[in-house]
């Protein structure tokens, strides 16, 4: 895997390390704090060359990160502006709960996606580099 790619997953593994921590104050924390925790552990796994642990923690959380966005795309929720997801810091209002939650798990599917793509396109490349 290229230094380009593993610098990728390891910055986004230390954002959603970072995303952990701030969950504390989320009227929810527990199950995000799981979530970004997992989904933290699969970026930085592929990252470390771990790949056949990353593809199946990644695929993991992209099948729970998709069974939670269903009720957010049944409510819509991508109707929220950025503007108005940006303009507050604390969350006044189930639009913008919901807003910004559909977008953070969109953001966890499309990086799991990537973890598992490039952990299955690594193993290939290098069948010995996937045991861990």
């Amino acid at each position: 895997m290229t230094l380009a790619l593993r610098l990728a997953h390891g910055t986004m593994g230390a954002l959603f390390a970072l995303s952990v921590v701030l969950q504390f104050n989320d009227p929810n924390p527990v199950a995000w704090i799981v979530l970004y925790a997992m989904a933290a552990g699969a970026a930085s796994l592929v990252a470390f060359g771990k790949y056949a642990c990353a593809q199946i923690l990644g695929a993991i959380v992209l099948v729970i990160g998709i069974i939670l966005e269903i009720p957010y795309i049944r409510s819509r929720a991508w109707q929220t502006s950025f503007s108005d997801l940006t303009k507050e810091w604390h969350m006044t209002s189930d639009a913008i709960v919901d807003g910004r939650e559909f977008y953070a798990l969109f953001w966890i599917i499309g990086w799991m996606i990537a973890v598992v793509i490039t952990a299955r396109w690594a193993m290939k490349k290098a069948p010995s580099a996937s045991t861990d």
